[in-house]
This record gives C-alpha cells, sequence and structure tokens, in this order.
C-alpha cells in the first residue's frame, strides 16, 4: 500500500514547496518578527534567495515535476520582480558634475595609506572614508592632503574634497559619540549637503543601536531643505533590509554599472551591499563597486549630477 500512495503522489511535490516557500518569504519578508534582529540578517542576505531557486529549479528539472517547475517559476518572478533591476547593468545617465568614492578602510588597518592611494589614484572630487583611527587617520591624510585641500573628520568618519567646504558639524545620530558628519560642499553648479556616515554594526543580539542611528537619519534627512543631498558610507544595511526602507522612501540609489548585485562586504567575497551613495535632487550618473584594495570592504564610486 505504501509503495502505491507513494507512485500517486505527484513528483517534486517537496521541492515544489520548498520554492514556493521562498517566495513567500520575499513577498512577505516584512512579516518576520524582528527577534534579536534576526529578520534584519535575513533581509541582508535575501538576494542569495535566488540561488536557492536556481538549485531547486534543477531538481524540479531532474524530477520532471510540472507542479514544480510552475513553483520555481512563480518564486523566480517574485525574485526578479524584487532584485532583477538591480542585476542588470546600469546604463550611464549622462556626464557627471563631479565624483565620489567611499569606503570603509577597516580599523588598524596598517595598509590605510595604500588604501587612500588607490582612491585618489581615480581622482575622485570627494573622498569620504569610514573606521579611521589615529595611526589611520594620520596615514590618509598624509595621502590626500596634497591633492584635497579641505577636509572634516568628525570621530572615525572623514571626508576630503577638491571644493571648499562649508558649516561642517559631527552628528550622534541617537549615540552617546558621533561618527556622521553633514557638511556643504560647493560642487561645481550648486552646492551639496553632503552627509558621510558609518552605522553601528549588526550583529545577532545587536541591532539597536544601528536601526535607531538609521532612524534619526531619516529623520534628519527629511527636516533638511537642501535642494541636492548625498548620504554616503558604510550603513551596515542592505536595501532589503527593513531598517533601511524609511530612508530609501526619501533617497534614491542607482543600479551598480556592472552586472550584479554590487555587494561589498566582505571584500574577499562581497556577499551583501551594505556601503551606499544615497541622493536627493541629484542624478547618479554613474555607479560601480571598486576593486578589493587591502580593506575588508570593498569601495564605491558614483559620479552625480
Amino acid at each position: 500500500m505504501s509503495s502505491s500512495r507513494s507512485r500517486r503522489r505527484p513528483r517534486g511535490v517537496l521541492t515544489g514547496i520548498a520554492a514556493l516557500a521562498v517566495g513567500a518569504l520575499l513577498l512577505w519578508h516584512g512579516l518576520l518578527p524582528d527577534a534579536g534582529g534576526a529578520a534584519s540578517l535575513v533581509e541582508t542576505f535575501l538576494p542569495w534567495a535566488g540561488v536557492a531557486l536556481v538549485l531547486l529549479g534543477l531538481a524540479a528539472l531532474v524530477r520532471l515535476s510540472l507542479f514544480a517547475g510552475l513553483a520555481v517559476a512563480a518564486a523566480m518572478a517574485v525574485w526578479w520582480a524584487s532584485f532583477g533591476t538591480a542585476l542588470l547593468p546600469a546604463m550611464a545617465a549622462g556626464t557627471p558634475r563631479f565624483t565620489v568614492v567611499s569606503e570603509n578602510i577597516h580599523a588598524d588597518n596598517p595598509r590605510a595609506a595604500a588604501v587612500a592611494k588607490d582612491l585618489a589614484q581615480r581622482s575622485p572630487d570627494l573622498i569620504a572614508l569610514q573606521e579611521l583611527d589615529a595611526a589611520s587617520r594620520d596615514a590618509v591624510e598624509g595621502v590626500l592632503d596634497g591633492a584635497y585641500p579641505h577636509h572634516l573628520v568628525v570621530g572615525t568618519v572623514g571626508l576630503w574634497s577638491r571644493y571648499d567646504l562649508h558649516d561642517g558639524q559631527g552628528l550622534s545620530l541617537g549615540l552617546g559619540w558621533q561618527r556622521a558628519l553633514s557638511v556643504d560642499v560647493d560642487t561645481p553648479g550648486a552646492p551639496t549637503r553632503v552627509y558621510a556616515v558609518h552605522l553601528a554594526s549588526v550583529r545577532p543580539g545587536e541591532y539597536e543601536q544601528r536601526d535607531t542611528m538609521l532612524g534619526e537619519l531619516a529623520k534628519t534627512v527629511a527636516a533638511d531643505d537642501a535642494a541636492h543631498v548625498l548620504v554616503v558610507g558604510d550603513f551596515n544595511a542592505a536595501g532589503s533590509d527593513r531598517a533601511l526602507a524609511p530612508l530609501l522612501s526619501r533617497l534614491g540609489e542607482a543600479p551598480d554599472g556592472a552586472l550584479g548585485l554590487g555587494f561589498t562586504w566582505p571584500a574577499a567575497f562581497p556577499v551583501a551591499r551594505l556601503d551606499h551613495a544615497l541622493v536627493r535632487g541629484l542624478t547618479t550618473a554613474e555607479s560601480e563597486v571598486l576593486p578589493a584594495n587591502g580593506s575588508d570592504h570593498r569601495g564605491i564610486a558614483v559620479g552625480l549630477r
């Protein structure tokens, strides 16, 4: 009897159910309870659900299961709706008025000067750095100050510029110390209000400080009446993370210019995009993730107009 029931069971049922479960996660991940920051971690790696769907698709093919194949196709359509635009290379959108690079150079990095030199060799107009400490700050200043005579460092975050800076200030964003800054930059054509940020890290059970900083940053940007705004740095949050949604509702980010999802961390084998350049009143003409250069993050470069 058990053998007969097994023969009557449609092929690939478990594969199809697994695919539908992945599709449901993609559609309704916002309903996951964020106990201990677990939902944030799941959402950070949500794009990798596509790999699971490819494997399930192969299983459906091997099983020659129509049910499993349709389930995988439906789930893949949901994945594509969520991440397909980011996956495809973005078209160039005109000539940028100015260019920006940003990188977390990694605390206690003996190669901080080499990282700064690598970024400067790309000749950007602005360089935003995170995780500066006393030693790396001196090393970076020795490399950048000649070509970038205007700079502001607050805590472990710094901005080097070819253009004049005005009204710079440190931001605590709800913490007891400052790890972000805002400053007006005399960019060509019109000034730009730049926020350079390094938000708190997220680990199992440790996410409240990051969420607090993101919430305060969203409120700060909402209250900012500057015509041109750039928020750049290490957000320790992926675009699919619910904690970043309030900020993304007010600012935009262009897809990377190369095929792929533009992951930036960890540098050796990136699995998530934690570094962003978000804009309001500006258009991202070009965007790319830079090759590994001695930090644990990969840098990002954008051209803005």
